[in-house]
């Protein structure tokens, strides 16, 4: 991709002037640069009368995240309390691929205990799930789930609608150095890859960034059991990081990988840090290092000196920056990794609860958003906000 053609992304993206209407419902109606709804109604739900009904008339509740299929462009939403994997259609209708009507672990038949070590599974229609938070794909085209509450790592073939469990037997913490598939976690939340093939997911409530290597062995990367910010300048292993470990948690941490630096989104310390995957040296690129106070300030200038509240998810932008899910600040804010300068791409600081009021959208800086927890692109560098809080999925045509 030229760079002619970043700055046009980038430009469509932070768009001051306003846009063309989106037609409300209709994301295809886009202008480049407008904020419009890809998925959602607004308010809280499931249709159950009506379970594939066209995306942008289906309940979603509280959705974390979504990704697409490198293969097809199809969207994949973890929407968080309805405990299901839902899925966007050509014909743009939005099915359940894995979860049922009920919280649980596992198909009917083998309620709390999907067998591990065994790549057979069930059906993903029929595998009850509890508060999925993240899906990604890997290298092998499946879909990784982090199932959060059920504190496994799920594997989706998106052709034949199974699912088996790659990680996970039970809550606490051990396995490490042996397989994966007998390890323990404690609510997983998020899965990300390497070049070589290597799976990452942050083991929130054990305060720990776990490895599986591709045969299938699990290890400890970064972290040493502790909730704090000390650590920068040193090995990851003896880190400490800001992922909630409460009695009753939200969701936090976030990974992305770009060539051999691992980014984290340290939530309660509210700031960015970066691990090489080398050296396994950690440092923090924005945020304060000593300041780990929460705010909503520096655009425009170093990240380093910019204030953050809850950063909960990341992804790398087709222009090379780094996009930020500012959940507390209800805005999705960049970093240039070059420059490092940070900027808001979406968002006004303010929040907007459709649920009870009319919330506009338009131009990005305009739109006011309800605590977002995730973001991603697809295929065609489109940019996606879980716009969690107003249990929607936004969209910003390029």
């Amino acid at each position: 991709m030229s760079t002619s053609r970043f700055q046009r992304i980038t430009l469509a993206l932070i768009a001051l002037a306003p846009a063309a209407a989106c037609g409300g419902d209709d994301s295809d109606s886009c202008g480049p640069g407008t904020v419009c709804v890809y998925a959602g109604v607004g308010f809280p739900g499931f249709n159950v009368k009506d379970p594939t009904a066209d995306r942008r008339g289906s309940k979603l509740y509280f959705p974390e995240d979504i990704t697409f299929s490198p293969a097809d462009n199809r969207g994949y939403i973890a929407d968080w309390n309805n405990h299901r994997i839902r899925r966007v259609e050509a014909d743009d209708s939005l099915v359940s691929v894995v979860g049922t009507d009920y919280e649980g672990d596992g198909p009917p038949d083998q309620e709390d205990r999907l067998p591990l070590c065994n790549p057979a599974g069930a059906q993903g229609s029929l595998v009850a799930m509890n508060h999925p938070t993240d899906i990604e794909f890997g290298p092998d085209g499946l879909a990784y789930i982090s199932a959060w509450h059920n504190n496994k790592i799920r594997i989706l073939d998106p052709d034949t609608g199974m699912l088996h469990s790659l990680a996970g037997d039970s809550y606490g913490y051990s396995g490490d150095d042996g397989p994966a598939c007998m390890a323990v976690f404690n609510q997983p939340k998020t899965v990300v890859f390497d070049s070589a093939g290597t799976l990452y997911t942050i083991d929130q409530r054990n305060l720990r960034i776990r490895s599986i290597d591709t045969a299938g062995n699990i290890h400890t990367f970064a972290g040493n059991g502790t909730q704090g910010n000390v650590g920068d300048g040193g090995l990851a292993k003896d880190a400490e990081f800001g992922f909630d470990k409460g009695t009753t948690p939200q969701p936090s941490g976030a990974l992305v990988i770009n060539g051999r630096d691992m980014y984290v989104a340290d939530s309660l310390n509210n700031r960015i840090r970066r691990i090489n995957l080398d050296t396994g040296v950690i440092d923090c690129i924005a945020g304060s290092e000593t300041d780990t106070t929460a705010g909503y300030a520096g655009d425009g200038g170093p990240a380093l000196q910019a204030k953050f509240d809850y950063p909960i998810d990341m992804e790398l932008g087709p222009d090379g920056r780094l996009y930020i899910a500012d959940r507390n600040n209800n805005a999705v804010r960049a970093i240039d990794l070059t420059t490092h300068i940070v900027s808001t791409v979406i968002g006004t600081g303010e929040k907007c609860d459709t649920t009870n009021e009319t919330c506009e959208l338009g131009a990005p800086l305009a739109t006011k958003l309800n605590e977002p927890y995730g973001v991603a692109f697809d295929n065609g560098g489109n940019l996606f906000v879980a716009d969690t809080h107003n249990h929607r999925i936004l969209e910003v045509a390029r």
